[in-house]
């Protein structure tokens, strides 16, 4: 069995990285263990995840306005072709990956999704969208998605309610299922709960000085422009700071766990964020690895999260967690965990 990913894999992202890893694991109980994958990604010099019978390939196209990356996009451009024509099956992967608007930076996201799509229909592929997040509600971004799920070769789970009432809307019928991160730890009897949940736009101090942190270790997965609803980065940066020094107050130990070490985009960086943080008390997780290591190996009391697998892997490997949630899909997420 030949599968190609369409994935969202940007340099050293936990979310996408994780997502990767459950989802190549459940084909393969779905498909069989030989299966070999093509993975189509962002990040082809660094993969999180390596193993023999996946190969990654770098999209089309790449920087398409510099002269001097037309013999690369060449290139790539008949790499996409030659593994969408290997492939038995194309999936395209969990995540948000279908938006209009995001602060990082974007590459025109449902453009390139018409453009793909259009190829793999051609050849007459089966397609798998597996567990997809769709942010769009502008009547164009509408007619994009149509055109992008539009097929009959097509099985389509999505992650949220709020995507599935998107792809209603424009008559593509989907089924709702699990973030593939859920199964990241299919063995652990404990989960953790969520002991408060909170909007992040209307953080407030108050929130979150009810809970004890004595000798606790407490990790704290937070991302940039989010806390607070004036969008201030100073006001944001004196809010955090006053978190963390509450926490050290009630004798807690802090580690800043970023779950992002972006290289070309700053603003979807929470290293670069959370670093500005750091002191001599307060212990700053360097890499991908260590910070995955910090879950699977539970070395934590208490986390207090913001991004949706920092929230995901936490109640997998049995952490309680403080929930700041920034959108409906954190929102979603925690609905469920608290049932």
């Amino acid at each position: 069995m030949n599968i190609s990913i369409l994935a969202s894999i940007w340099c050293q992202n936990l979310w996408d990285e994780l997502i990767l890893k459950n989802e190549v694991q459940l084909l393969r109980e779905r498909y069989g263990e030989n299966t070999k994958f093509r993975v189509f990604s962002y990040d082809v010099l660094n993969p999180f995840l390596k193993d023999g019978n996946i190969e990654y390939r770098e999209y089309f196209p790449v920087g398409s306005k510099n002269p001097k990356n037309t013999l690369r996009n060449i290139k790539n451009f008949s790499s996409f072709i030659g593994t969408i024509f290997w492939s038995n099956l194309v999936v395209v992967w969990g995540g948000g990956i279908f938006y209009e608007k995001e602060i990082q930076l974007t590459r025109s996201p449902l453009d390139l999704w018409v453009f793909r799509m259009k190829w793999i229909r051609f050849f007459r592929k089966k397609v798998l969208f597996f567990a997809v997040g769709i942010d769009v509600s502008s009547e164009i971004g509408l007619k994009k998605i149509q055109k992008i799920f539009l097929g009959k070769k097509m099985e389509v789970t999505v992650r949220d309610r709020e995507s599935s009432c998107v792809l209603q809307e424009v008559g593509i019928k989907s089924e709702i299922v699990q973030d593939p991160v859920f199964h990241d730890n299919p063995t652990s009897l404990k989960k953790g709960k969520i002991l408060g949940a909170f909007a992040s736009g209307d953080f407030n101090l108050k929130d979150i000085e009810k809970y004890s942190f004595i000798w606790k270790k407490v990790w704290i997965a937070l991302r940039k422009w989010y806390i607070g609803k004036s969008k201030n980065e100073k006001l944001e940066f004196l809010m955090i700071e006053e978190l963390l020094k509450m926490i050290e107050r009630k004798w807690g130990n802090i580690v800043l766990l970023p779950h992002s070490f972006h290289s070309s985009d700053i603003k979807a960086n929470d290293y670069f964020f959370l670093k500005q943080f750091e002191t001599s008390t307060r212990v700053l997780e360097n890499t991908l690895a260590d910070v995955y290591d910090v879950y699977t190996n539970k070395e934590i009391d208490l986390c207090i999260a913001m991004r949706l697998h920092s929230i995901i892997l936490s109640h997998v490997y049995g952490v309680d967690t403080i929930a700041l949630s920034y959108s409906q899909k954190t929102d979603e997420t925690i609905k469920k965990l608290l049932r």
